[in-house]
């Protein structure tokens, strides 16, 4: 896969086929498109052959009527080879986008259909119009091989991209498909009927279960296997996919938590914030994949007061993030290993305003290539996510609040200025856990007797953890223990199955200690309304208990801060980084900050003082590091991320660790091109930024 390393620096430009120049009517200019490419520093297109229609000439699925004898995809070939821009085709599979209209063969015989025999029908989408979902247990399943087929063996490609593959589920794309082809095909596979499965899934049901693992290992993740390995027999070239619902709260159960392995690379797909951004490269990035992520959204800004069924429908070409956000995003998608791909280079076919807040993030990445591509994150915190916490946490409900457990953590040592790397569970040794001094146990409910030993050996060994909430309570299919599997661990045993939730709650200092250093013995920090109630096996190893204002009534403890063998473990039985993103409570945030302190001493890589939303995320290569900074401070909303200002940040300090046996060569601001004075002292980098606009890259050459 080292092939394909051009895209891990990929500047990736889209060229979308549901909205204007491509649908409703063609009005293409190739050489026009490929002209607003180069001017923004773009080396990578992500061109649409198939959309609602299909914009080149097949037998394979509907022809746009205004195609004529035109090809766009060679047309974009033609125009993009001679500039070195490499041309990535974008194949819809089971994309549900063909319009509810659409009868006769094969379109018929293409449909997800319900109990009744009739087709589903679907939502609304770019072209505001309604479509029906596609089933790939269909004949449509032999229309995208032979449409992978043409496009790979057919043009000078440099890769592929899947939007998919999807099928109608319980938990997504209205519901189980019920077609003749999806009845005999899960006969085949089973034995069984097609269970009768409503809105509401019983996840208890051994039935369900097993209906939905069909769905997804056999239908989904064997429909991109097969693909994949279309590809793979006609070129070497690398295989992408949209894995937008990856890990995602509302889409829970399975959904592409393993289809990553199937592929070169993944997409994903959209983010509220800039640390969410971060946070899903990160992730991504630990799997060994390669990574895109969108920068200028086409999701925000929907309208709620339009008065009709289609108000889900954007009606414009998007809501552009066209000013310094756009910008950020890129720098932001850089900072963190990913590739930005912008959507969409549409906006600019029309309108070249903006084009000049996309150009800084490109030119950047464009001129730094070769330090770019060498470097991975410093492994400080490793921030575990759990595939069965994200699969079977809550499986009863209809969506899964782990993501905010996770994500509160990340975005809550990422303000205090802390080195956090998202880590995914799956396939990881022991080893590979040593290799972090910290690790962060966001909530990772659900956990397996051999992970809960690993991360115990972890600890015993010298590691040290951060652990919260109802880590370990349950094991890897969901199912409740008795306790915590990690009791021992966390010098606790559990009182009550169930969560208690309250109002008025406050985490209550109430012992002297290095992790509640700057706080009052008494002082009150908020608390997560939803605890568990725990027994502490040692009160001197508890710091905080939780209170509860205008009841005073107490609850013992909150924090639990112990040495277990050589190493230590903190354990907090709330869900108390839940609570940060929705509140950046300053005091959460200084006590998390004492917490990585107390816990790794001396290992901890960078001290930055500035505001908190100065981010910093650290880079390694065998040249020397790379400290990437971004001010995502302004006149802004934290959460609503469109249209947003961004104010300087002055007189930051800056302290990285020189990495051991190492010495100090040079140090250059990449972006201003500024080499500033510093100092070294005891194994510390020491230098001032003056000021910090959007983003700046610290390159440290180490002899």
């Amino acid at each position: 896969m080292d092939n394909y390393n051009w895209l891990k620096t990929g500047r990736v430009h889209i060229i979308d086929g549901y909205c204007p120049p491509l649908y409703p009517k063609i009005d293409f200019d190739a050489d026009r498109m490929v002209q607003i490419i180069k001017e923004t520093g773009g080396n990578i297109v992500r061109m649409q052959p198939i959309g609602y229609y299909a914009y080149y000439p097949t037998k394979h699925f509907p022809v746009h009527p205004d195609l004529g004898g035109r090809d766009l995809l060679q047309e974009m070939i033609d125009v993009c080879k001679p500039e070195g821009i490499k041309v990535i085709p974008y194949i819809p599979v089971g994309h549900p986008f063909l319009p509810y209209d659409f009868h006769g063969e094969p379109y018929d015989s293409w449909a997800a259909r319900d109990q009744d025999g009739e087709r589903k029908r679907g939502g609304w989408h770019y072209g505001y119009f309604q479509y029906f979902p596609i089933c790939l247990n269909s004949p449509y399943r032999e229309a995208i091989r032979a449409i992978v087929q043409e496009i790979t063996a057919g043009y000078d490609v440099d890769g592929v991209y899947f939007d998919g593959p999807n099928q109608p589920n319980p938990r997504w794309m209205f519901g189980v498909c019920y077609c003749e082809y999806c009845r005999k095909a899960y006969y085949e596979a089973t034995g069984k009927e097609t269970p009768n499965i409503g809105e509401r899934c019983d996840w208890k049901d051994p039935e369900v279960r097993r209906y939905y693992q069909w769905v997804v290992e056999e239908v989904t993740s064997g429909t991109l296997r097969e693909l994949y390995n279309i590809v793979k027999r006609i070129k070497d070239i690398p295989v992408l996919f949209n894995n937008g619902l990856w890990l995602s709260p509302n889409v829970a159960m399975w959904v592409g938590n393993s289809r990553y392995e199937l592929a070169d690379g993944f997409l994903f797909e959209a983010a509220e914030t800039l640390l969410e951004k971060m946070h899903h490269v990160m992730l991504g990035r630990s799997t060994g994949k390669y990574v895109w992520c969108y920068i200028g959204d086409y999701g925000r800004g929907q309208l709620g007061h339009l008065r009709s069924e289609h108000s889900y429908a954007f009606k414009w070409l998007s809501t552009p993030v066209n000013g310094p956000e756009l910008t950020m995003e890129g720098y932001a998608v850089t900072a963190s290993g990913g590739s930005p791909i912008f959507w969409a280079t549409n906006r600019f076919y029309y309108d070249l305003k903006g084009t000049e807040y996309l150009k800084p993030a490109f030119s950047f990445m464009e001129k730094h290539a070769e330090i770019l591509q060498n470097m991975a994150p410093v492994k400080f915190i490793g921030l575990l996510v759990s595939r069965s916490t994200a699969d079977w946490y809550l499986k009863e409900r209809e969506s899964n609040p782990y993501w905010y457990y996770y994500h509160g953590g990340f975005e809550v040592l990422k303000e205090a200025h802390h080195q956090v790397v998202p880590v995914y569970t799956k396939g990881l040794t022991l080893e590979s856990l040593k290799e972090y001094p910290v690790l962060l146990l966001s909530n990772m409910a659900c956990m397996s007797n051999e992970e809960a030993e690993m991360i115990r050996q972890y600890v015993a060994d010298g590691g040290n953890l951060i652990a919260t909430h109802e880590t370990s309570r349950y094991d890897q299919n969901g199912d409740p223990r008795p306790d915590f599997a990690l009791s021992d661990l966390f010098g606790a045993r559990l009182l009550s199955g169930d969560v208690e939730e309250y109002t008025n709650l406050y985490l209550k200092i109430t012992r002297r200690h290095p992790i509640s250093q700057g706080f009052e013995l008494g002082e009150l920090i908020p608390q997560n309304f939803q605890i568990l109630m725990v027994q502490a096996q040692n009160p001197n190893e508890v710091l905080a208990t939780t209170y509860r204002m205008g009841y005073q009534e107490r609850f013992d403890p909150a924090l639990i801060a112990r040495r277990y063998d050589k190493g230590k473990v903190v354990y907090i039985p709330s869900g108390l980084e839940a609570v940060y993103p929705a509140t950046r409570y300053e005091q959460i945030r200084r006590l998390f900050n004492n917490v990585v302190r107390w816990l790794a001493g001396e290992r901890i890589p960078y001290c930055i003082k500035a505001k908190p939303g100065v981010v910093a995320n650290l880079m390694e290569s065998s040249d020397g590091l790379l400290l990437h900074l971004l001010n995502n401070n302004g006149t802004k909303n934290k959460r609503t991320h469109c249209r947003e200002d961004y104010v300087p940040v002055f007189d930051i300090s800056v302290e990285v660790r020189v990495p051991e046996g190492r010495s100090v060569k040079k140090i250059e601001f990449l972006n201003s091109g500024e080499r500033p004075d510093y100092s070294v002292e005891n194994g510390w980098l020491k230098f001032e930024i003056e000021t910090l606009e959007l983003y700046e890259g610290i390159l440290i050459l180490c002899s």
